[in-house]
């Protein structure tokens, strides 16, 4: 009896961990669209959807599948008032080559980690601003808020891996899993 229930405690444990890293990133989709205003450049965004879905596409791709990149990127467009399916379109392809780098990554030290997060950030905000401006027939929106946007994200990316560092601490080891 005691052997049964010590079991499914376990089982709950193990499941409540596994929950965690979605909880914080729905927690991070909430965020991303509160704007924080900068002097002379009114309100930006940061792409904090954009650092979770990197930090996991290295350490751990499971947590991130396409499903959910596309699910995420809905979300946003349609809060965000963006056209339909260009940020599930953005966060699946940066799932995708991030998982297709990852070993590479892996074994980098944090600044290279860092470094490539601006290159993928920088490749990103300037992809969204030339289909934003596609999208509404050639009116293009300044391009100064979208390099601020990324520019807060840049300096923002080490606190939030901060938070995905120790979320990634309490998820169970595959190799202790409970069946």
């Amino acid at each position: 009896m005691i052997y049964g229930f010590d079991r499914r405690l376990r089982q709950l444990d193990y499941m409540a961990r596994l929950i965690i890293p979605q909880i914080l990133l729905a927690g991070l989709l909430c965020l991303s669209f509160v704007s924080v205003p900068l002097p002379a450049m009114g309100a930006v965004k940061p792409h904090l959807v954009l650092m979770a879905v990197y930090y996991w596409s290295i350490y751990r791709p499971t947590i991130v599948p396409p499903y959910l990149c596309f699910t995420l990127g809905l979300i946003t467009d349609v809060i965000g008032s963006t056209p339909l399916g260009l940020n599930a379109l953005i966060l699946i392809v940066v799932r995708w080559i991030v998982s297709d780098q990852r070993r590479f990554l892996m074994g980098q030290p944090y600044i290279s980690i860092w470094a490539v997060f601006v290159l993928v950030a920088t490749v990103e905000s300037f992809v969204q601003w030339v289909l934003l401006g596609l999208a509404s027939g050639l009116h293009w929106v300044p391009l100064l808020p979208v390099a601020a946007s990324a520019l807060v994200s840049f300096f923002l990316f080490p606190f939030i891996t901060l938070l995905l560092v120790f979320t990634h601490r309490l998820l169970p080891v595959a190799s202790r899993a409970i069946p």
